[in-house]
């Protein structure tokens, strides 16, 4: 990701790429490629370069220590999801927010994606009635050479529930509403890891709506968003669909956007038949959308759509699931 960033970084016109920071030297070829200042230690990039925002996309346990030494020199940070791997550093991150005046915006890209928008307004403006339930998956096949970094193997920062589900826990969130409980059900039969590779879960929302989890990175499947969404040039494309939205007037298949409704609500019933219609919606990359959304956040012109208060409760989230899974019970998230 965070060649990505620099990739992205590099092309836009709205900001320029100061320098790039790794503990790995052998990541020196980025700086060369982009013909940037390569550094091995942060404090050294923010003293010379003065950046005015700074992208972390260190592994999870990493996020807190960046955003600590932006902070203590004033450096407002995107930080990829998530916000941090324990609630102690989730709440470490809200009170340099508060105490130092930063502004932190957390990197759940797909709050960007026109399909998230658009699936958003749908759910929002009563199309569908009143939401009843949402149904997901996200099954695929990880390469085997993933799970050879070791962080992505242990606990507390690896696994697929808190490197790849936060961001389908974050999109529930978004488009449905604050979560009120969940209870969830992991299984490790696939690999063999500390981590998990299988998990189901069942979820509330505050709205009363219902809502299920499939996931497993041990799969060869068509359907998850990466898939589906043709979003990542990595994964091969489906023109299949990862999400289902039920209400009391329609559905929704995201992200085919294909909705169906009762021509005539005075005829609506099993033994009526049922159209189908199809939201046009145009494609950008949500990354690049997020840069441009972090740039005028530098400059003060917009609030982060996702700030360090709102990552933390999608964080929340992704481990009041890990608790579930551990002591085999639903978790109720706290409403603060």
């Amino acid at each position: 990701m965070g060649e990505k960033h620099a990739e992205l970084i590099s092309s836009n016109s709205c900001c320029s790429l100061a320098g790039i920071c790794d503990t790995d030297v052998s990541k020196k070829y980025l700086a060369e490629q982009f013909k940037v200042p390569f550094y091995d230690n942060i404090e050294e990039l923010l003293d010379r370069e003065e950046p005015d925002g700074a992208v972390i996309a260190t592994p999870n346990g990493r996020h807190v220590a960046g955003v600590e030494a932006c902070a203590q020199r004033s450096v407002d940070v995107l930080i990829e999801k998530p916000l941090a791997d324990t609630v102690d550093g989730a709440d470490r991150v809200i009170q340099l927010e508060k105490e130092t005046g930063i502004r932190v915006l957390v990197g759940h890209h797909r709050r960007h994606s026109p399909f998230i928008q658009e699936a958003r307004s749908i759910v929002e403006e009563g199309f569908l009635g009143k939401l009843i339930a949402v149904s997901m998956f996200w099954t695929l096949l990880k390469p085997s050479d993933y799970y050879d970094v070791e962080w992505r193997r242990r606990r507390p920062g690896g696994g697929p529930a808190l490197i790849n589900l936060v961001h389908e826990l974050d999109t529930m969130r978004y488009i449905c509403g604050e979560i009120h409980q969940v209870y969830a059900q992991a299984s490790s039969a696939a690999r063999g890891l500390e981590v998990e590779d299988s998990l189901t879960i069942s979820i509330s929302f505050e709205s009363g709506a219902l809502g299920s989890v499939l996931a497993s990175d041990a799969t060869p499947s068509p359907w998850s968003y990466e898939a589906t969404t043709h979003e990542n040039p990595y994964y091969f494309h489906t023109d299949e669909n990862c999400y289902y939205f039920f209400g009391t007037s329609g559905s929704l298949a995201f992200p085919q956007m294909h909705m169906w409704r009762y021509s005539d609500i005075d005829s609506s019933g099993w033994q009526y038949p049922i159209r189908r219609s199809r939201q046009v919606v145009a494609r950008v990359d949500p990354l690049a959308t997020q840069l441009e959304h972090f740039c005028n956040v530098i400059k003060g012109e917009e609030h982060p759509i996702s700030d360090g208060r709102d990552g933390a409760r999608s964080q929340a989230v992704v481990l009041a699931v890990l608790e579930s899974i551990e002591r085999q019970t639903p978790v109720i998230l706290s409403t603060s």
